[in-house]
């Protein structure tokens, strides 16, 4: 996979879904956030 960029949390890379469509995944570092702030960063992504 191909990084896209990191941050204060984690990193991001390119992907592919089903061999076809480009994705991001996002990775976050382990202690890098709150469960709380780690519940309200997936509610913004869906």
């Amino acid at each position: 996979m191909k990084e896209l960029g990191s941050g204060q949390f984690g990193v991001v890379q390119l992907g592919k879904w089903r061999s076809q469509h480009k994705v991001a995944i996002k990775t976050i570092r382990e202690g890098a956030m709150s469960e709380e702030d780690f519940i309200e960063e997936a509610k913004i992504m869906t």
